[in-house]
């Protein structure tokens, strides 16, 4: 291989020139902020002073894991570049918002991202007819967070003109917003660049450094469609609180159509259509998912159900759990994720179309618009009217764009992988996600130089990453004081929650309207998807597109954590799920097979049968 360590390597040096102005301020493990620590994440940021409220509400659901040096060098670093681009186009970002160029929207703390809830509830205070408890109740929803304080700088005249002019336009939206198609066309171009993965070490690592510029704009668009989708429904939420009924925003909002988040799963309910009608694929199925496409491979029977199942992975293999992490697994690289929902799907003895759930969705919804109109006033009328029509439009192009940014990361994961095959076959790790512990540039082509002379970092790092993992980071952050080493959060280890008990009613947000009762299937990993029976109640820690398909056979949707706007509504509305978000701790306070009754509209859970 010529690679040479990166030190000296010319690719390591112009990416260390690319990166080096926006990762000045990312300290390393054992950074000392003048006190005291122990040890710390890799990469770790600091807490803005201007901006100092961080919270883990929403990106748990983006990043529920440890985040990788790899993908933080490599995406979140061009994602926040690109999010405050997005930001000053929409009119939000006002001129002397950020001092530096140093991360601030986006935190890493105790090895897990944050979002800036201080800056991003300056949407809200800056938007005309929005407000920081709106932002909160679209993107947020759960936890208790410190309060919005006025500060000065907050409000900006200029910003909320341009903002006002952002806004009604898109409350005029009367087709798919031009960001999706942007996307599609950028995500093609970049895939058109990947090299074959015959190609040198040098190539690949070559490419690996287009990708953050490529990246960029199309996660930008994914900032323009989320903040918009998110002001609209701001709108809608706003309009049913003022009639006394805020439960009704869930029938305000029903079934976008053709969201792509929700065509995973009824692409797979097809296929398991195709596993039911055939005897050997079923028998195939009953003795598990593992190896499951070696073992119909030469199945004359299976020829359909390959070629459906090699469709949805060309399609959609880009997504899978974590799926902005750049050491991800995938559908296309880990097909067993997918193959655990069809499972599940298989074993459905009744529908489980999304038609026939929504049937009375269009009815709701105008029965929602009749109670809340009278009670808005003339100028609010015809904003509620116009957000009604806009906001389906939004919702698909959010999810479509979120999309997209992932599709933009495969060629990157494919490229990756490769390479730490080829480095697994001369003394290094075969594990990618090991791999992407190691800090780009230096110690990644120091690596791919010399495999074995980092083995022992990275087994350190393993083990870190292992602490940090098990344990629970804080939900807000409001000072640097606030962020704690491992140790620290090692010995502060939440109590286990009690367990709730019959006639015990858990709260949390209205998601996706309707009442369901169900037995409780708690899933804390959409590898388990085979174990959901259909029927059921899901119950999970968090939902990234990787338990989309889970939901299809559930009856119901329940959530630890989420919003209004979380992917888990989102989906739940257009599969016609009932779906309660932002139940705290309810992966530990339900057990499995507890009967449960979830209603979507009141935002309740309740427990008939412990």
């Amino acid at each position: 291989m010529a690679v040479e360590p990166a030190v000296r390597h010319p690719l390591a040096q112009r990416s260390k020139s690319v990166l080096q102005s926006s990762s000045r301020l990312i300290c390393r493990s054992n950074y000392k902020w003048g006190r005291v620590v122990g040890t710390r994440w890799i990469v770790e940021g600091k807490v803005s002073d201007r901006w100092p409220i961080y919270t883990r509400g929403n990106v748990g659901e983006v990043f529920p894991q440890v985040v990788t040096p790899f993908s933080y060098y490599y995406g979140i670093i061009a994602a926040e570049k690109a999010w405050r681009d997005t930001y000053a186009k929409m009119g939000i970002k006002a001129r002397d918002d950020f001092d530096s160029d140093d991360p601030v929207i986006i935190g890493l703390f105790a090895g897990y991202t944050y979002l800036n809830l201080s800056y991003l509830r300056v949407s809200g205070v800056r938007a005309p007819g929005s407000s920081p408890d709106a932002i909160d109740v679209a993107f947020f929803g759960e936890g208790d967070p410190p309060p919005y304080v006025a500060r000065k700088g907050d409000k900006s005249l200029l910003s909320s003109v341009r903002i006002l002019r952002t806004v009604m336009a898109a409350l005029n939206a009367e087709s798919q917003p031009t960001v999706v198609a942007d996307s599609y066309r950028r995500v093609a171009a970049f895939e058109a660049t990947m090299p074959s993965l015959d190609a040198p070490d040098d190539e690949l690592l070559a490419f690996l450094e287009t990708f953050p510029e490529a990246f960029g704009p199309v996660y930008g668009n994914h900032m323009e469609s989320s903040g918009l989708a998110g002001i609209i429904s701001g709108i809608l939420s706003d309009a049913a609180t003022a009639a006394g009924e805020p439960g009704l925003v869930t029938q305000l909002m029903g079934s976008a159509g053709n969201v792509v988040s929700a065509q995973y799963s009824q692409a797979l309910y097809k296929i398991a259509g195709t596993v039911r009608s055939t005897p050997s694929l079923m028998s195939a199925f009953d003795d598990g998912v593992d190896g499951l496409l070696d073992r119909v491979a030469d199945d004359p029977e299976a020829a359909t159900f390959t070629a459906e199942f090699e469709a949805f992975r060309a399609e959609h293999g880009h997504r899978g759990p974590n799926d902005w992490e750049l050491s991800s697994r995938t559908w296309e690289n880990t097909p067993e994720l997918a193959l655990a929902a069809i499972d599940s799907m298989r074993r459905a003895e009744h529908d489980l179309s999304p038609s026939s759930r929504l049937v009375r969705d269009d009815e709701l919804r105008a029965a929602a618009i009749d109670r809340i109109r009278p009670h808005l006033k003339r100028l609010d009328t015809r904003n509620f009217d116009k957000a009604i029509a806009a906001m389906p439009y939004w919702a698909q192009a959010r999810e479509a764009t979120r999309d997209r940014a992932i599709r933009l990361t495969l060629p990157v994961k494919k490229v990756f992988r490769e390479l730490v095959r080829r480095a697994a076959e001369r003394g290094g790790d075969p594990n990618s996600a090991h791999v992407a512990l190691l800090e780009p540039p230096d110690e990644v082509y120091r690596y791919f130089a010399d495999p074995p002379s980092m083995m022992d970092v990275i087994a350190e790092r393993v083990a870190l990453y292992d602490r940090y993992s098990a344990a629970e980071p804080p939900f807000f952050i409001t000072s640097q004081a606030d962020v704690p080493t491992i140790e620290e959060m090692e010995a502060e280890q939440q109590t286990v929650a009690p367990p709730a008990v019959t006639g015990e009613v858990l709260t949390g947000d209205p998601g996706s309207s309707g009442v369901a009762v169900g037995r409780a299937r708690v899933v804390l990993d959409p590898a388990d998807a085979g174990q959901i029976e259909p029927g059921e109640i899901l119950v999970a820690p968090l939902t990234d597109p990787a338990w989309t398909p889970l939901f299809l056979p559930a009856s119901a949707v329940v959530v630890n954590v989420g919003a209004l706007m979380s992917h888990a509504v989102i989906v739940a509305r257009e599969l016609g799920i009932p779906c309660v978000v932002s139940v705290e701790d309810a992966t530990e306070r339900i057990t499995t097979g507890t009967m449960l009754e979830v209603d979507g509209t009141a935002g309740t859970v309740t427990l008939t049968e412990a």
